[in-house]
């Protein structure tokens, strides 16, 4: 169970980091590398036996933050699904397709934050 839990860890570290540095090449660079930087120390630190809560919190506010200001484009794309392929290029007319795929990647990463904080928690006990 112990190899089976740190290879959920290092997965989810690895994603979490190869989602920041996809992020380069997007036109705020910044706030998502730093977002999904901050994300990822939380498996991390699982992976390392050092859990910290304050990190997760701050990881858990965070994710929050960023699927609360990005609800509305999410929603405006799901009313749009059957028009609008998820995946195009960007378009200024309709911001909403943006939101949307900002909306699943917090909600990954949220994900990625909230299991790697249970089983960290679990161990622990």
């Amino acid at each position: 169970m112990k190899y089976f839990e740190k290879t959920i860890h290092f997965v989810f570290a690895l994603c979490l980091l190869a989602f920041a540095a996809l992020q380069f090449n997007d036109p705020d660079p910044v706030t998502w590398i730093l977002f999904y930087t901050i994300c990822a120390a939380v498996p991390l630190l699982a992976l390392f036996n050092r859990p910290m809560h304050p990190v997760f919190w701050i990881a858990l506010i965070v994710c929050g933050l960023e699927l609360a200001l990005y609800a509305g484009g999410a929603y405006n794309y799901y009313l749009h699904r059957t028009e609008e392929p998820l995946m195009q290029s960007m378009n200024p007319d309709k911001p909403y397709i943006e939101e949307a795929r900002e909306f699943l990647g917090a909600l990954i990463a949220t994900v990625f934050v909230v299991i790697s904080h249970l089983l960290a928690q679990v161990r622990k006990t």
